[in-house]
């Protein structure tokens, strides 16, 4: 595609797909496809109509060949309330702490009590704007999980077991409630390098981790950035023994 431009009108999407107006305002206001109203018109980012069109099992046209159809394709961000706007789901945002403070990860507050919605690992936003980029780490025959700022984001069983908690809690948990408080310190002083880009990132870190089952568990962990999400990163663990 000519210049490979982000984002098309809902005319433009039309004549790639060769289907009608019609067709892909009945893919917007169905919530299958993401677009952004701009006045009376849509616009339509290219990544999530190549999202839509290769998850709904149809022909990328040959006008968007040129872009990434091998790799993985996400769907581009949206906040929570503006994912859930025009649903049932949606009439709890208002209401909701993620909300009244604009943040961009809502799971983050879920222990807060002022979310209008619970459980995160079961929540479709959840899935398809953010798990739909790391459940790499189900494949991965170690603890792993991805943090970003002092959350994280999503962990694999192995992570779950070794701290002794539900797979499905670890979503928007706080390193305060993982990492024991003789090791705290550290990790907090490595997050904050990393995320001021430190050029080295140190392998083979030892750290306690909690775990309620039995004495706090030693693991040595490596640390690796990630380009998607940007500023993440995948903390891989091999578990020592214990304390």
């Amino acid at each position: 595609m000519a210049g490979s431009p982000k984002s098309l009108s809902v005319s433009e999407a039309a004549a790639l797909c060769g289907v009608g107006r019609t067709t892909v305002g009945y893919w917007i206001r169905s919530k299958k496809l993401h677009a952004s109203r701009v006045g009376r018109n849509y616009t339509i980012p290219v990544s999530d109509l190549l999202f839509f069109l290769k998850s709904s099992g149809q022909q990328i046209p040959p006008g968007l060949q040129a872009e990434n159809c091998s790799g993985p394709i996400f769907k581009s961000f949206q906040n929570c309330w503006q994912y859930w706007s025009g649903s049932e789901h949606g009439l709890k945002c208002h209401g909701c702490i993620a909300f009244k403070n604009q943040l961009q990860t809502c799971f983050t507050v879920k222990d807060s009590g002022l979310m209008g919605c619970s459980d995160c690992s079961a929540c479709r936003y959840y899935h398809e704007t953010y798990l739909h980029r790391l459940q790499f780490v189900y494949q991965i025959d170690l603890p792993a999980a991805v943090f970003k700022d002092l959350y994280m984001w999503v962990g694999n069983s192995h992570c779950a077991d070794i701290c002794s908690v539900q797979q499905e809690d670890l979503v928007g948990m706080g390193i305060d409630k993982i990492v024991h408080a003789d090791s705290l310190p550290k990790v907090i002083e490595a997050i904050r390098k990393l995320a001021l880009g430190e050029p080295e990132i140190k392998e083979d870190c030892i750290i306690w981790i909690k775990n309620d089952r039995q004495s706090p568990r030693e693991i040595r962990v490596s640390v690796y950035p990630l380009r998607e999400p940007a500023m993440a990163f995948l903390v891989l663990g091999v578990p020592m023994n214990p304390r």
